[in-house]
């Protein structure tokens, strides 16, 4: 049985229908499937998406916050805010909140799960990250320090001039972290550790790139047209 008495009553917020949301475009929002999400155990980590039920005057209308789990019983779950909200006033840090399965919009890896430095960062275009989708291209170099990891990421949209003398202009560097939360689908690459990967909107995954001519490739080091439709990919 749930301690509803200790846990937060939403008075000017809700939680998004995550499941919901996915349903009406998987591609776009991603999330964890049924049964990762029925799975759910004390200690996991799952991220909610808090939204204000009025849209402020300026500023974001919702947050996406980690939420660790507690309790579980067949009626739902329980957990506890890891961090305070930069948008509703009244989320502190530690308090107490009831949710469903469905609202659960991503599930946090363990320490021992992660074989990639999360703290590394990957270059990606402005492209690929102004994209609401994940990166069409992600291809692996050898790092050049210790802060990089070697992957950068195309939206499969570049031109010639995205890869002019200013790589400040074009591109940014985002930790593996940041990247594996916004695209879940990333994971999988960053923990293969080397590669070209293409993403295939029909699977939802990346699966590796077969080998380009030296040719084919554009100034950016990405094949200058990709096929987002690789004929016959094998998934690694």
């Amino acid at each position: 049985m749930m301690d509803s008495d200790t846990s937060s009553t939403p008075l000017t917020w809700g939680l998004l229908d995550a499941e919901a949301q996915h349903l009406a475009d998987p591609d776009a929002f991603p999330i964890p499937s049924e049964p990762e999400r029925n799975a759910l155990k004390p200690g996991d980590q799952v991220r909610l998406i808090f939204v204000l039920e009025e849209d402020p005057l300026e500023g974001p209308n919702a947050e996406r916050m980690w939420v660790e789990v507690t309790q579980t019983s067949a009626e739902g779950l329980q957990g506890r805010l890891t961090a305070p909200s930069t948008v509703i006033a009244d989320l502190p840090a530690g308090v107490v909140l009831e949710f469903e399965p469905r609202h659960v919009a991503g599930i946090a890896l363990g320490h021992h799960e992660v074989t990639f430095a999360v703290d590394q960062r990957a270059v990606a275009t402005h492209r690929a990250l102004a994209q609401a989708r994940p990166p069409a291209w992600v291809t692996h170099d050898d790092p050049v320090d210790e802060i990089d990891s070697g992957w950068t990421l195309y939206s499969g949209t570049e031109t010639e001039d995205d890869f002019g003398d200013d790589p400040a202009s074009t591109t940014q560097a985002v930790t593996l972290a940041e990247l594996a939360q916004r695209y879940p689908a990333l994971v999988e690459v960053f923990q293969a550790g080397s590669g070209d990967w293409v993403y295939r909107a029909d699977h939802r995954r990346y699966v590796r790139a077969k080998p380009v001519e030296p040719d084919a490739l554009s100034a950016g080091g990405q094949p200058a047209s990709p096929d987002p439709e690789p004929a016959d990919p094998e998934p690694v």
